[in-house]
C-alpha cells in the first residue's frame, strides 16, 4: 500500500495539557499524536531554527543524530510513520548509506525532529491515516489544539 505525504502543520498542547504533533496530509486529514515535552521543543526549535538557537543557545539530542548520520556519511532519505497498534504510532528512518537504504526504527517525534532538521521529506501509511481518522467513539470530536503554542517548557 503507497504511503502520503505529509507535513507538519503543528506542535502544542491541547486542552489536557499534553503535547501534540499534528501532520497533515494533501487531502487535509490529520495525523494528531501526542508526544514528549522534550520532542515538541526539539520539533518547534526545527521549526522555528532561527529564533530557537537564540532560546537554546547548544544543539539537542536531535541535532547529534542528524550529524552522526551526516558524519558517517549517510543521507536521511525520508521518513514513514508506517504503523499503529494499540494507540502507539511507530515510524522508520531511511537512511542512504554506502549505496544501499538501511531502515531505522524510531519514535514518530524523533523521526520528524530529525527530519525536520536534515530536510526530508515526511510520509505516512495510508492505513495509519485511515485509522488515525477514526474516531474512537461514534460522535467523538477532534482533538483541540492550539498550533504553536508550547507554553511553559
Amino acid at each position: 500500500m503507497p504511503d502520503v505525504r505529509v507535513q507538519v502543520w503543528g506542535v502544542g498542547r491541547n486542552s489536557d495539557s499534553q503535547y501534540l504533533l499534528v501532520l497533515r496530509d494533501e487531502s487535509q486529514r490529520i495525523l494528531p499524536m501526542v508526544i514528549g515535552p522534550c520532542e515538541a521543543l526539539s520539533i518547534w526549535s526545527a521549526l522555528r531554527a532561527d529564533e530557537s538557537q537564540q532560546v537554546l543557545g547548544r544543539p539537542m539530542t536531535h541535532d547529534l543524530l542528524q550529524t552522526l548520520i551526516e558524519r558517517l556519511g549517510g543521507r536521511l532519505v525520508k521518513v514513514v510513520i508506517d504503523d499503529l497498534w494499540n494507540k502507539v504510532f511507530y515510524a522508520k528512518l531511511h537512511i542512504a548509506l554506502n549505496g544501499e537504504v538501511v531502515t531505522v526504527d524510531s519514535r514518530p517525534s524523533d523521526a520528524v525532529a530529525i527530519a525536520l532538521r536534515m530536510g526530508a521529506p515526511l510520509f505516512a501509511s495510508i492505513s495509519v491515516m485511515d485509522a488515525a481518522n477514526q474516531p474512537d467513539e461514534p460522535g467523538e470530536p477532534p482533538p483541540e489544539f492550539d498550533a504553536g503554542d508550547l507554553g511553559d517548557l
